[in-house]
């Protein structure tokens, strides 16, 4: 059998010591239950779900308004599973309810790059929350309308987000990063009717105008009725009307929670897939809000009172992951407007510092850079950290080493979680009553029904296989965004019964799980998922390129990087180069996260005898790497073409593959 993983030596893996296996939330939950270990508590996390939740409902003080009717219907199929139908439940309000032992806890810490800092208790938190819910409905939004979030990580931002669910609006959270493109096509497929937005932010000291984006979306959707800024620059000159975010705010008036059910929607998320638009993952009170709340209660160990840090846009999932979670457990979330290398690498702790952190998230590409100059990342003293967590993209094990020793000292836990936007929580973690080791996860999610499967569907160990999951499970989207037939090509179809997620996993004989990467063609940059259809529509404009195949390949940075091949147009010319050319289109549609790290001419890209351009073999192609069965190719000698072009791309530019 082929070894999956490095072996580890004693001092790389954590072992829980008599404090984790006695006090944790964990533990105290499997008492409830029970359980009288971690197999059987898993156990019977899958097999008794309904007993299971209601265990974790009740530990986490979470209570429906109406009761549900049944804990899960599935008349419709498991792809349409419901659950808790019949309960009344507004996570919003759930989240912003002062704690009763401690109405002036702190719920949100903020600091902004120039080093402005603030607080704010749950009192003030529930108050600017009714207010600025009272203002939404004053303009005329309404239980069931789309409302867009396009934020830096200001207070603001966590108002809103609250503020719309609290009405019963649905949120659309969009990555401040984006360029027009990225965010008018969400924006149209959400059918969004008013933008809740700032006038920009500040990024290595030069300030970023979201006023001159907001205006260029503008002109290209009609139907966005209302625009509502928070003015951060008060002097600059903002080219279109809109509503001050403070006025809305102060409007005299406070509102009451809409009375929404379990399974109403609250928010579409946005995530990219390998063909077609970007995908929007519908949510819903009594799914995506519950399903995070119990994951960090129970693997993060995360308490009332405790304190979390884990730097990401509010467009993305971690974000509203955030906020749902900690408020919920009434803890302290803490955000940071700014870039995490000013002045230096050491800012983000010296953030957890500052703010007496004691739970840290970081991605592998964060990791990496604090990694490489740990001097300066590791100065601050932040003695309060209590739990590591790390996700969004494949942690290699040299990574989860220097986490693990250096950033937390050889104490920490490290919260090894990946899922994703669709699923709202974890498919494999780590959890705090087991050892964990480099690069590993040692358990399935709890209440998620986890496997690895091959291509028939049977569970198989030592080997890779597809991550899959045999039932439907509470936080699992509602769908896609009025796109049903997609949504069930892109779980359901390729296995009867199964939801395939798309990641390449390993499960080993001793219980733990290794994840190899994704098993479809999406992109992971610096745990940004992004699609290559999306990128090929922007890159290939039918006159100056004609077609492009878009790919990722390992980068020690990023994680992942983007190669772009391309069919250029007969006669053009190129003053700025072919690469600058693409990078300045994809910077200006998508934002400068996503800067390919090659743009390679070809004469033709592969595809197959119906037309279907094979992202597998272009890789393949640029990897230097044998291709295989050719079979289902148009014309087998395109591959030895690309893969001439590549290499000759690379001598002269002098990149590695």
């Amino acid at each position: 059998m082929r070894t999956w993983y490095m072996r580890n030596s004693a001092s790389d893996i954590w072992h829980p010591d008599e404090t984790w296996l006695t006090i944790s939330n964990l533990v105290t939950l499997m008492r409830r239950l029970g359980t009288p270990s971690y197999d059987v508590f898993l156990k019977l996390s899958v097999d008794s779900p309904e007993k299971y939740w209601e265990a974790t409902l009740e530990h986490l003080g979470i209570q429906f308004d109406p009761p549900a009717e049944q804990f899960l219907d599935v008349s419709e199929g498991k792809p349409w599973a419901k659950f808790f139908p019949g309960a009344g439940f507004n996570f919003a309000a759930a989240c912003v309810r002062p704690p009763a032992d401690c109405p002036e806890r702190v719920a949100l810490s903020w600091e902004s790059e120039d080093g402005r800092c603030g607080n704010m208790s749950y009192v003030e938190l529930e108050k600017r929350t009714r207010q600025f819910a009272a203002g939404l409905l004053k303009l005329g939004v309404k239980p069931g309308d789309r409302v867009g979030l396009l934020f830096p990580n200001i207070p603001e931002a966590v108002i809103s987000f609250l503020a719309i669910c609290y009405i019963g609006a649905i949120a659309v959270p969009l990555y401040s990063g984006y360029g027009v493109d990225a965010i008018v096509s969400r924006l149209m497929d959400a059918e969004v009717i008013c933008l809740v937005t700032a006038d920009g932010f500040l990024r290595r000291g030069r300030y970023v105008s979201l006023a001159k984006l907001v205006s260029a979306v503008q002109e290209r959707i009609l139907s966005l009725e209302k625009v509502v800024m928070v003015r951060r620059e008060g002097d600059a000159v903002v080219p279109f009307p809109f509503y001050d975010w403070h006025i809305i705010e102060n409007n005299g008036d406070v509102a009451t929670a809409a009375p929404t059910a379990a399974n109403d929607p609250f928010m579409v998320i946005y995530t990219s897939g390998t063909t077609g638009k970007p995908k929007g993952a519908v949510h819903v009170h009594g799914g995506f809000p519950l399903r995070v709340a119990q994951d960090v209660a129970y693997l993060f160990d995360f308490k009332a009172g405790d304190r979390y840090f884990w730097m990401s846009d509010m467009g993305w999932m971690v974000g509203p992951f955030s906020i749902c979670s900690t408020l919920m457990l009434k803890g302290s979330y803490v955000i940071y407007d700014g870039s995490p290398d000013v002045p230096d690498i050491g800012r983000l702790r010296d953030i957890a510092a500052r703010h007496r952190v004691t739970h840290f998230g970081s991605s592998p590409t964060s990791v990496r850079a604090m990694a490489a100059d740990e001097n300066v990342a590791l100065a601050p003293n932040a003695s309060d950290l209590r739990v590591l967590m790390t996700g969004g993209e494949v942690m290699d094990a040299d990574s989860h080493r220097w986490y693990f020793q250096r950033f937390g000292s050889g104490n920490l836990p490290i919260i090894n979680y990946t899922g994703g936007t669709e699923v709202s929580g974890a498919i494999l973690t780590n959890v705090v009553v087991r050892p964990i080791a480099p690069s590993r996860f040692n358990s399935t999610a709890p209440g998620v029904s986890a496997c690895v499967v091959d291509s028939t569907g049977q569970t198989v160990h030592g080997a890779p296989g597809e991550l899959a999951i045999a039932q439907p499970f509470v936080g699992m989207t509602r769908g896609f965004w009025r796109d049903t037939e997609r949504y069930l090509e892109t779980y359901w179809s390729r296995m009867p019964g199964l939801w395939v997620h798309g990641d390449l996993a390993v499960a080993e004989e001793d219980g733990q799980y290794l994840l190899l990467g994704r098993s479809d063609d999406v992109m992971k940059i610096s745990g940004k998922r992004v699609g290559p259809s999306e990128v090929e529509g922007i890159v290939a404009d039918g006159k100056c390129i004609t077609e492009a195949v878009v790919f990722g390949v390992p980068d020690a940075r990023s994680g992942e990087a983007m190669v772009v091949l391309v069919v250029r147009g007969s006669d053009q010319e190129y003053p700025d180069g072919l690469d600058q050319q693409v990078t300045t289109l994809l910077r200006a549609a998508m934002g400068p996260t996503f800067r390919p790290h090659a743009v390679v001419p070809v004469q033709r890209i592969v595809k197959t005898r119906n037309g279907k351009v094979i992202r597998r073999l272009a890789r393949q192609a640029w990897l230097g790497e044998a291709p295989g069965d050719l079979n289902s190719v148009e014309d087998p000698t395109v591959f030895g073409e690309m893969a001439e072009s590549c290499r000759l791309y690379r001598e002269e530019h002098g990149r590695g593959s």
